[in-house]
């Protein structure tokens, strides 16, 4: 069943918002980003995006999961199933960090999400909004790493590489890229190990 029109112009509304609130991000900061400036910036009412986000931590959220949803439209994200273990791991990863969890908007958007964490209405929404996001994640995931699947603890091994992503993401502000690039590099290895099945094994 096709949209309406109401539905269509939401849909145009909240995606004009985000993306004025990844502009005020991006080259103001995260100390900058507030429902007024997001509204001045999109040029509407701050009521329109209470209407449609109702908080910054909800803004966040939204925009984590509008920059997901590019790199899920991103073929270049993804590592074809055919390549190496090795390119397939080395590519993710990178592109990983470059695209998502190394930008400063991420970890932005965490500080926005401890600082609501007392409300437990928006931590429920929070909760269901990124379980909804790495779903969308191990899917792809699986999709470019199809041993996953043949593993036994597969939802185990792609929650560890996106808690490792997350936590280097934290800690790129303050960590030199040396150290980070360091540890980048015991992830792909790790992913590459999760990927030997009975098959694949020597």
């Amino acid at each position: 069943m096709a949209p309406n029109l109401h539905q269509l112009k939401s849909t145009q509304t909240r995606t004009r918002l985000l993306d004025a609130a990844i502009e005020v991000l991006e080259s103001r900061g995260y100390g900058q980003l507030s429902i007024h400036e997001v509204a001045r910036v999109a040029h509407m009412t701050t009521g329109a995006v209470q209407h449609h986000f109702g908080s910054k931590a909800a803004l966040m959220m939204e925009v984590l999961a509008h920059l997901i949803d590019r790199l899920d439209k991103d073929n270049h994200f993804w590592p074809p199933a055919q390549w190496s273990a090795r390119e397939r791991a080395d590519h993710f990863v990178q592109q990983a960090w470059e695209q998502l969890y190394g930008q400063p908007r991420f970890a932005m958007a965490w500080s926005a999400y401890l600082a609501a964490r007392e409300d437990p209405v928006m931590t429920a929404h929070i909760i269901e909004r990124r379980t909804q996001l790495s779903e969308r994640l191990t899917q792809r995931m699986h999709e470019s790493f199809p041993e996953l699947r043949q593993q036994r603890e597969s939802m185990a091994h792609v929650n560890f590489v996106l808690s490792c992503l997350r936590g280097l993401g934290l800690q790129a502000p303050f960590a030199s890229s040396e150290v980070i690039d360091a540890q980048l590099k015991v992830l792909s290895k790790t992913i590459q190990s999760f990927l030997i099945t009975p098959e694949t094994q020597p």
